[in-house]
């Protein structure tokens, strides 16, 4: 599949209208735990629902970078969010990733959330392609368009970025955040300004979603709109909307916390199925359970940097000094170290960056980040 393609400014901010849906998977995984109080019908739910989503990386079972196969259940290890948008015809994107690790001596996740136009090195896990520097979120894309290896490239690309293993991934379709958002029975929010949104299917003007000031129950619709914009004055931009996503995060995790009705953790669950995939097993998430009281303490971060149009294109030009603080915060809550920071992982790469129109693979640049209409 070719990943050049013509885009009008249309087409352009269609594609900027993205969705967040890493933080279905917090659910998910409290769910896993919770969902067992109500035997073996919902068990036997998520273990269809699991074994429908099983995708083996071509890597194997292990991170390269580990030595050794980590077990969930003793080890720390880390779990990569991967939220895509799928469309007919081209390689789908990465639009939300999502790096946590899990501590058993502290019993704390961290989350760090990556913004899909962070300036990288893309990395093929084949080493067969040398795709120099380009937007994080076209990883999952070339990778997409060889041999459906998204999710490896993305991986590789991840773990080259903050130089630790990503042991897992789930990766969850769009559609399912409104389902999810509407068969919790909604979730409150401090809508921080005034948003005005385009809904779900892309509509806006009178079919937009408007969002007043304060705190408020919303629906799927609504939901979405939130996490998604980054336009409307005062919304803060990429920054703005990475904090509203993951203070959603913390609100699904307390409402699923809330739910007593099997009914309704069947509708959750239900609305995963064949939107997600992952080399976790039954078992593996099974063993997660362990964390979900401690979903409700997540320590967030969001990679920091400025906007960067030097090349004519949008880049998100990330903040060194802080991409180091973030590195060993992951090692220290991975109890990872490497032999060498210096070793060879293509962060030197002599590859120039991609041009202003278009990268070394084909796909055309475009100008999302602070300038998209989401």
């Amino acid at each position: 599949m070719a990943l050049s393609r013509t885009e009008t400014r249309k087409s352009k901010k269609h594609t900027k209208r993205k969705i967040i849906v890493w933080i279905v998977i917090s659910v998910f995984l409290l769910l896993v735990g919770s969902g067992a109080a109500y035997g073996y019908y919902l068990s036997k739910k998520l273990e269809n629902v699991t074994s429908n989503a099983q995708n083996k990386l071509a890597r194997g079972s292990k991170s390269d970078l580990r030595a050794e196969k980590v077990d969930p259940v003793k080890d720390d290890f880390s779990i990569l969010f991967i939220g895509i948008d799928k469309r007919k015809n081209e390689p789908s994107r990465s639009d939300a990733l999502v790096l946590a690790t899990f501590n058993h001596e502290s019993n704390q996740v961290h989350m760090v959330s990556i913004p899909r136009d962070s300036k990288v090195q893309i990395v093929d896990p084949t080493r067969t392609h040398d795709y120099g520097f380009s937007k994080i979120t076209h990883a999952h894309a070339y990778g997409d368009a060889n041999n459906n290896q998204g999710a490896d490239y993305t991986i590789a690309t991840v773990e080259n970025l903050f130089k630790v293993p990503v042991d897992y991934y789930v990766q969850v379709d769009f559609k399912a955040f409104i389902k999810i958002i509407n068969a919790l029975g909604g979730v409150e929010m401090d809508v921080p300004v005034k948003l005005v949104t385009q809904n779900s299917n892309d509509k806006k003007g009178k079919d937009a979603v408007v969002l007043e000031p304060g705190k408020q129950l919303l629906n799927g619709e609504q939901a979405l709109a939130l996490v998604r914009n980054r336009k409307s004055p005062g919304s803060g931009g990429d920054f703005g909307r990475g904090k509203r996503q993951m203070a959603m995060i913390e609100a699904i995790v307390k409402k699923s916390a809330t739910l007593s009705s099997v009914t309704k953790y069947s509708k959750v669950i239900d609305s995963l199925d064949n939107n997600f995939e992952t080399n976790l097993t039954f078992g593996q998430l099974l063993s997660l359970r362990r964390y979900a009281g401690s979903l409700s303490k997540i320590d967030s971060l969001q990679l920091k940097g400025t906007d960067d149009m030097s090349s004519g294109v949008y880049y998100y030009a990330l903040d060194e000094d802080y991409l180091n603080q973030v590195r060993d915060e992951l090692k220290q809550q991975l109890n990872y170290s490497t032999a060498s920071e210096s070793s060879d992982d293509g962060e030197s790469s002599s590859t120039a960056p991609a041009t202003a129109d278009e990268d070394s693979s084909g796909i055309v640049n475009d100008s999302s980040g602070s300038a998209s209409n989401q």
